[in-house]
């Protein structure tokens, strides 16, 4: 007696598309076999880290892979060939469910310090936030120069600095009047350190390395 494949070939697409399982899934052995073997798949998938991606060309593997089973001849139990097929349709079902990385952008917002605030200027005491997302891009960095020659914030990760994701933050107090401008540093390749030379030098420096920058808006503290 041949098995029942109307859960690879019906029911996980109708899943996937949060539609309702008739009478008959809830009652076929094989199918209740193969929907607890789908429901283990989902749930290693799901534990996957969000910076993982599938490797290039995985769609070929796949499909070779497929192609070996079928035009093997010796008997093979039915339950061999179903993490192949549930594995092939997860994946492309992973594939066009995966989420666009977010436009880069940088915001700076002035928190106010303990001083007695007089009209909308930043004061010295107040904190500079800067909210930022990478794009997706591996390597990113924030820093935060004084008068175009002073580096005061340098940070990707570490305080005080802080990464989730995409989302890279920082808080830093303003100690002294002048003018801040702060900036984002991502690329796939590792960011040159920065130097003692000033905003203009180390900017050159990390367009030659393949970056790109992301400016904030200037902050003047009176």
């Amino acid at each position: 007696m041949s098995r029942c494949d109307r859960f690879e070939t019906e029911a996980v697409l109708l899943l996937e598309r949060g539609l309702p399982l008739d009478e008959h899934f809830s009652a076929c052995p094989d199918c209740l076999a193969a929907q607890a073997f789908y429901d283990r798949l989902r749930q290693r998938l799901a534990a996957v880290g969000e910076g993982d991606q599938p490797p290039v060309g995985w769609q070929v593997g796949v499909w070779e892979r497929i192609e070996q089973q079928r035009g093997r001849r010796r008997w093979r139990p039915w339950w061999g060939l179903v993490p192949v097929a549930l594995a092939a349709s997860l994946a492309a079902v992973l594939l066009v469910r995966m989420p666009e990385p977010e436009p880069v952008f940088l915001k700076a917002e002035i928190e106010a310090g303990p001083s007695v605030q007089r009209g909308d200027e930043a004061k010295p005491g107040d904190s500079l936030r800067l909210t930022s997302s990478t794009g997706g891009a591996r390597h990113a960095e924030l820093r935060v120069y004084r008068n175009d020659a002073e580096l005061v914030l340098s940070c990707s990760a570490e305080s005080p600095c802080s990464r989730k994701g995409e989302d890279l933050q920082a808080t830093l107090v303003l100690n002294g009047i002048g003018r801040y401008q702060p900036l984002l540093l991502f690329s796939k390749n590792p960011l040159p350190k920065a130097s003692t030379q000033g905003l203009e030098a180390d900017t050159e420096a990390a367009l030659a390395a393949g970056a790109e920058i992301e400016l904030g808006k200037e902050i003047v503290v009176r």
